[in-house]
């Protein structure tokens, strides 16, 4: 079955933004990886900032959505 998403259609996310998202979880969230936050973030949005958790909104709508579906 093919995805409705294609590479296009994809929102890129700028060079200077790239990472960002990871370099925060390193710092705040020691022991999770990307994705463990992203949820985690999720799950708890009134505690995180309006900017963190677009971020791991975009980490667990792209990102780790596509992980889980190649295992």
């Amino acid at each position: 079955m093919n995805s409705p998403f294609n590479k296009e259609s994809f929102p890129e996310v700028p060079k200077a933004k790239q990472g960002k998202f990871t370099k925060w979880v390193k710092k705040n969230m020691p022991g999770k990886d990307t994705c463990g936050a992203a949820s985690s973030i999720m799950k708890s949005k009134d505690k995180y900032s309006k900017n963190v958790v677009a971020m791991a909104n975009y980490a667990n709508n792209f990102g780790c959505k596509n992980k889980k579906s190649k295992k």
